[in-house]
């Protein structure tokens, strides 16, 4: 079996297998933690578009109240 996989038209050897493995790995680790920190900015995002939205409707509101009280003057 030794003969077959050193004399192959690739020329993989076992430590070329064992480099390939661990490329596979640390891609597949890169992908996941790109996935969840996509996912954890667009929730981030999402919380401060609402938390803006918030303030900008409590701004409206407080300059409506200063308009009332001026047309009371």
């Amino acid at each position: 079996m030794r003969y077959i996989i050193e004399h192959t038209k690739l020329g993989f050897d076992w430590l070329d297998l064992l480099a390939l493995i661990i490329l596979l790995v640390v891609v597949i680790v890169w992908a996941v933690r790109r996935h969840n920190l996509k996912s954890e900015q667009k929730d981030l995002e999402d919380q401060l578009s609402d938390l803006y939205a918030d303030d900008s409707l409590d701004a409206e509101e407080a300059d409506g109240e200063e308009a009332d009280s001026s047309d009371a003057d």
